[in-house]
């Protein structure tokens, strides 16, 4: 009977607790800046030269080619995962019955954007579409899921380009939106 009663009391401080954290922005951001650093890490290693300049030499096309995808993806999870911080703050009814509800469990960074109430830009469309492609595809995967779909990525795909810069813009944005929310 003791054991059952602790059972009970763990189970429910669980189900508490990730009822807190799946609201609690600031636990949004601290997941988003953990991908960020990691993503930030990656592209300030000694994989890439110093001076980046597209292709200029054989160890950044190198560096751009292999890593390149993986740096995108850790970035767009990073600006996935502070997007969705947002949205939790505006729409708490989208964590619900201990779980959260099909507009977060996507990947889609272009509708969540919208979803978190954010005005279209088109630099940040742009950026979210490239971002997108690479959390879904290229930062895990070779290909896409059917030649027709790969077919439709062509105007999005990597092209060396890693974008640092765009990215910190759109993740200082991003920060600011949801730094209000945060006691």
């Amino acid at each position: 009977m003791q054991g059952m009663k602790k059972k009970q009391e763990f189970e429910k401080y669980h189900r508490d607790s990730w009822h807190s954290l799946s609201i609690d922005p600031k636990a949004w951001l601290r997941s988003a800046k953990h991908l960020k650093t990691a993503a930030d890490a990656l592209h300030k290693s000694s994989l890439w030269p110093a001076k980046r300049e597209p292709y200029d030499d054989q160890k950044s096309a190198v560096a751009d080619f292999h890593y390149g995808p993986v740096y995108m993806l850790l970035a767009g999870l990073a600006i996935e995962t502070l997007i969705k911080g947002i949205i939790v703050v505006k729409h708490q009814d989208f964590v619900k019955q201990q779980k959260l509800s099909g507009e977060l469990t996507n990947h889609n960074l272009i509708d969540l954007y919208q979803t978190a109430g954010l005005l279209k830009s088109k630099e940040h469309y742009n950026l979210l579409l490239r971002l997108q492609n690479y959390v879904v595809i290229f930062g895990r995967y070779p290909v896409t899921k059917t030649k027709q779909d790969m077919q439709k990525l062509t105007d999005t795909r990597f092209a060396g380009q890693t974008d640092p810069n765009r990215i910190d813009r759109l993740w200082n944005f991003l920060v600011k939106r949801i730094q209000p929310y945060i006691q």
